[in-house]
């Protein structure tokens, strides 16, 4: 299988036009030389937590309708999400918190955050730095 092949073959979705893979295999190779393996899984799992956590509190504020509480919450999770390589939770993270930032509270992203959260903590879970 070519290089080509194996970036084709691997999970992505489609996020307001654009695809995002699940996760960056390249940003975990580049993290893992520069982190060692040992360094990575303690960091990724703290990242995980992270989100995790971070996913609470967006879904809390959107309980109570905390529209700029909404927007730090999805702004952490763009970060994390972008420096671990999880690129299409960053990229739906990012929708809700433009969201936010234009006085909505993007919970009409809601749907999508949620499966693609549970699809990227899946595919976490089975790939090597996980």
């Amino acid at each position: 299988m070519s290089d080509k092949d194996s970036v084709e073959a691997a999970p992505s979705v489609e996020i307001d036009g654009e695809r995002h893979f699940l996760v960056d295999q390249e940003r975990l190779a580049i993290l893992s030389e520069a982190l060692g393996e040992s360094k990575l899984t303690e960091l990724t799992l703290t990242a995980r937590q992270s989100i995790l956590e971070s996913a609470g509190e967006l879904r809390a504020n959107w309980q109570t309708g905390d529209v700029h509480a909404a927007g730090r919450s999805a702004h952490r999770l763009v970060g994390v999400a972008a420096n671990f390589g999880w690129p299409a939770l960053a990229a739906v993270a990012r929708v809700i918190e433009r969201a936010c930032h234009d006085g909505t509270d993007g919970r009409q992203h809601a749907p999508q955050f949620e499966e693609i959260l549970a699809a990227s903590l899946a595919a976490l879970s089975i790939s090597p730095a996980g």
